[in-house]
Parts: C-alpha cells; structure tokens; sequence
C-alpha cells in the first residue's frame, strides 16, 4: 500500500512538473494610424478587455497604436483566435472613433486564447476623449479640454488633467492626481483617490472608501455617498467651510476647531463649521451608512 501511495506521489509531482513547464506562445499584431487634427475633432475610444492610455504631446495629429494579443500554449489556435478580435479605426466627419471587439462565425467555438488588446494614443492636448471599457484599464495625462469616461471592471488614472471631466465607474477604482476643472463623478462599488486637486467637483458613490486630498484652490466640493467611508486629507480644514451630515455613521473633526452640532443622535449628525474669513469654500459632505473624517 505504502509502495503504491508513493508512485501516485510521484506521478502527481511529473504531473505538476509538466504543467509548470508550458510554454505559453504569444501572438500579436501591430495597427498604427494617424489623422491630421483640426479644431473641434474629438477622438471617441470603445474598448473591451482592453489597456487604454491617452496621452498628449506636441504635434497637430492624431495618432493610435493598437496592439491586439492572443495567447494559448498552442501557437495555431492562438494564432487563429486573434482573428476573432476584431477593430475600428476610422474619421467619420469630426470624430476620430476606435473599437475594438470580439467576433466569431456562427456556430464557431468561443476563443480559447487569453485576448487582449492594448491602444496608445496621442493627441494634441485641446482634443476632447471620450472612453468606454470594460474589463481592463484606462490611463489618461496631460489633457487640457474634456475628458469624458464610461467604464465597467476597468482601473481609470487621470494625471494632469484639466477641464470638464465626466467619470462613471463601475467596478473600478479612480486615481487621479493634479486636476483642475470641474469634475463630474459617479461610483459604484468602487475606491476613489483625488490628490492635489483644484476646481469643482461633484461626487457621487456606493459602496466604496473615498480620499480627497485638496488644495487651498479648491473651489467647491459636494459628496453624496451611500455605504462608503470619507476621509478628507491633507488640506486646513480652517480655510473652509464645513456643511456634514452622516445617517448611520461618525463624523470625525481636529479637536482645535469650533463646529456646531445642528443635530446629533444615533441615526443623524449634522455639523458646521465657517471660518473666520469673509470669503471661503464650502465642503458638503452626506453619507449614509459610513464615516467622515476631516484632517489635516
């Protein structure tokens, strides 16, 4: 008995030897375009299971990189399931569009590859991006006009962006960094963290932890939040003024500051605070179902 367990042993590590040592075989192909950008063109990006990175540079064009990637320890099969990512790469009067998705033939079996497609994309810094992905990640800097992103399941960074920014997200997490302007903003189920931002921002979210790291430039910030906890940081909560309400939850404010409790019960607390200056921001913050918390 004793000998026949250690042959089973023995097979079952071959076994995993084996598998460990699958070469996975890569196949890739390479799309470049570009168009000459004039005034009011604006590049619109629908992706699937896809990298999308947006970027600006010096140059009246506009111009796209896509990679689309099969990969399967069968170098045919990869190679024929990369025909089943299909694209879209074309001008239609003033809108630059990009696409890319999946297509069989009816009655073909579904890819047995792992799939991907990876787009870089340059554009002069005044062209307005619309995003949709799904199922990937989204990278956008150094932008000056519009910037406008709908996502599922899909990371977003923005990184020195400015203007009007319209961001929905579900099922992924917002980074953002160095904004100025107004930003719309719309999260489920997803991480938020703004830092060094300037402007006005308008946020919604559920079911999250949001982190707001401002500037003395912030010019306006509203949060509606359901089951989400907020932390404010990084900023003189004395510089501004204070609007808070939490329904279910704690609020958390420095010891030094005098904040007014318009309401305090278990269910409800209502707080506010106005600085000693004549003209300042007002911060309004409601939540239900989670904590807010003010540092410096």
């Amino acid at each position: 008995m004793k000998f026949k367990n250690l042959i089973l042993l023995v097979l079952c590590l071959s076994s995993l030897g084996a598998s460990a040592q699958v070469t996975v075989q890569v196949i890739t192909k390479k799309i470049e375009k570009t168009f000459t950008y004039r005034e009011g063109y604006e590049v619109n990006v629908e992706g699937e299971k896809a990298e999308v990175i947006v970027e600006s540079w010096d140059s009246d064009e506009i111009r796209v990189l896509l990679e689309l990637t099969a990969k399967h320890p069968n170098k045919a099969t990869a190679e024929k399931d990369l025909e089943a990512i299909k694209h879209l790469i074309d001008r239609v009067k003033n809108k630059i569009y990009i696409r890319n998705y999946l297509s069989t033939p009816e009655g073909a079996p579904e890819p047995q590859s792992v799939l991907s497609a990876k787009y870089t994309i340059y554009v002069p810094e005044q062209c307005p991006v619309y995003l949709k992905n799904y199922f990937g990640t989204i990278n956008v800097s150094n932008l000056l006009n519009s910037v406008k992103i709908n996502s599922e399941f899909s990371k977003i960074g923005l990184n020195n962006v400015q203007g009007i920014m319209d961001v929905r997200t579900r099922f992924g997490d917002v980074i953002g960094a160095n904004l100025d302007g107004e930003m719309k903003l719309n999260a489920r189920r997803s991480d938020i963290t703004l830092t060094d931002i300037r402007g006005r921002y308008d946020l919604t979210a559920q079911y999250g932890i949001m982190r707001i790291r401002g500037t003395k430039d912030l010019l306006g910030l509203n949060i509606n939040a359901d089951k989400t906890d907020i932390f404010l940081e990084n900023i003189n909560p004395s510089l501004f003024g204070f609007n808070l309400t939490a329904q279910n939850g704690n609020i958390n404010m420095p010891n030094n500051m005098r904040f007014d409790y318009l309401q305090n019960t278990e269910q409800v607390k209502r707080i506010q605070f106005k600085p000693v200056t004549e003209y300042y921001t007002t911060i309004t913050i409601s939540v239900s179902f989670g904590n807010i918390s003010i540092g410096k």
